[in-house]
């Protein structure tokens, strides 16, 4: 039911944004999501029914958590095309508003990535011990002042975009707080994202989608409804703010960089994209191509991420007391679940890939070509990205940041040489390649004994 629905969504911003019928996206769309609601209902129900059931309680509870980690995909397919339909002849500084939240689309992402990894860092020894309440102090504590120290982050991609459009100061402008207000609202999911509070994390795409549907001209609200979601639950905890602590300079500079070169895998050609082009290109056949590696990448985080976690544990529990047979199948065990999850997520992107191509290709034949290289080269960033992900979690963070490296420039390089269209893609999925075999290696040889990279590495290293 979880795929049909995902399909219907696909469908839905398919007829949104490929076709001027703009009332069967809506509606295709908005069936979609009851039935993701009724689903979640349904399961819901099944946990309760079925608690004494520990095993199917937890599956069922992963397709709901799949569901709501999904929403900001299935409220924004609606809201953003819908909204952009009002706004056709809105201005802001003599740049259209539409323009100026393309660009802010193309950079968030990549943007939070950086911005976001100091706070994870912060809180990652009190993760690992469990220590919630610890967790939410810390992050009271550190996040002011790490949201004022990344604001030089903000003007890094801001220079850029002002360079190639030659905006006025007040359409610059706009475009920087925009980035600055979403760089706050994904700094505060991090709560959500710790504790895995799917339902929270929903609720604030939902105020987001709720502000572009019903005042889509205010280019500052989504942001700060989505904000004040977030800021509500901590509430007890407000006055830990007034007595910040600063992180280390040079801390949250590494930090920051390891952001930007892991997230500029998936998220910099769209950035370069728009600073050739700007809003010259086919902004919708672009979106509708990422799709799916946007699905496959959430997919892996919800359902397979979590498996791996729990692998690993066991192996660090075996290595204390177990016997070595022991430790030898937890071992293997873990490195079965790397395995499978790489393949998992390949599989999900490559079929939904298959789809979206195929409905493109029906519906409008001559943008087919942009859409099969846009989706193969999104999928092949897409696993480069969770394969220097594996090589960061296992200690390898030099070639992960290498790789990561190589793509950016390579990226750069595809965009501002070769012809838009196909052809930077087509360029860009070349590079791809080379670099999806080099990263599957290192990551299968780094994991193929995983107590050992893990742990033991650590402790010969003394």
């Amino acid at each position: 039911m979880v795929l049909i629905a995902g399909g219907g969504l696909v469908l839905g911003a398919c007829c949104l944004l490929l076709t001027h019928e703009l009332v069967v996206g809506a509606v295709v769309s908005a069936a979609a999501l009851a039935a993701l609601v009724v689903e979640s209902r349904r399961t819901l129900r099944a946990v309760v029914v079925r608690k004494q059931e520990e095993p199917i309680g937890r599956a069922v509870w992963a397709g709901v958590e799949l569901v709501l980690y999904l929403a900001p995909i299935a409220l924004l397919s609606v809201a953003y095309p819908i909204a952009s339909h009002h706004l056709s002849d809105t201005e802001v500084g003599g740049t259209r508003l539409t323009t100026l939240l393309l660009a802010s689309s193309v950079t968030v992402p990549w943007l939070t990535q950086a911005v976001s990894l100091p706070l994870y860092r912060a809180i990652a020894p009190l993760v690992a011990a469990g220590e919630n309440e610890k967790i939410v102090v810390r992050l009271c504590q550190v996040w002011p002042t790490t949201f004022v120290q990344c604001l030089p982050v903000v003007v890094l991609f801001t220079v850029p975009v002002e360079i190639s459009t030659r905006w006025t100061p007040t359409a610059i402008g706009t475009y920087f707080c925009l980035a600055v207000l979403y760089m706050a609202f994904a700094q505060s999911l991090i709560p959500s994202i710790a504790f895995r509070k799917r339902g929270q994390w929903a609720c604030a795409w939902l105020g987001v989608a709720i502000a572009l549907l019903v005042a889509p001209s205010l280019w500052f609200l989504p942001p700060l409804v989505g904000l004040a979601t977030q800021l509500v639950p901590l509430r007890r905890h407000w006055a830990v703010a007034v007595h910040p602590d600063w992180l280390h300079p040079a801390d949250l500079a590494r930090d920051v960089l390891r952001g930007l070169l892991l997230g500029a895998v998936l998220w910099s050609d769209k950035y370069f994209l728009f600073l050739r082009a700007g809003d010259h290109f086919a902004v919708a056949y672009v979106y509708v191509a990422l799709l799916p590696a946007v699905l496959a990448y959430n997919y892996y985080f919800v359902r397979l991420a979590p498996g791996i976690d729990t692998a690993i544990t066991r192996l660090r529990r075996a290595m204390e007391d177990a016997p070595y047979g022991v430790l030898a199948r937890r071992s293997r065990t873990v490195y079965r679940f790397v395995t499978r999850s790489l393949f998992r997520s390949a599989l999900v992107g490559v079929v939904i890939a298959g789809v979206v191509t195929a409905i493109v290709a029906d519906a409008h034949p001559r943008s087919a070509p942009l859409v099969a290289a846009v989706a193969a080269a999104s999928w092949l960033a897409m696993m480069i990205t969770l394969l220097c992900y594996k090589l960061d979690y296992i200690g390898q963070s030099g070639p992960a940041q290498v790789f990561s490296a190589v793509y950016l420039v390579g990226c750069a390089g595809a965009f501002f040489v070769l012809p838009l269209g196909a052809s930077a893609y087509v360029g860009l999925i070349g590079l791809d390649l080379l670099l999806f075999a080099f990263a599957l290696r290192s990551t299968l040889a780094h994991w193929k004994s995983p107590e050992y990279s893990l742990f033991w590495r650590h402790a010969t290293a003394w």
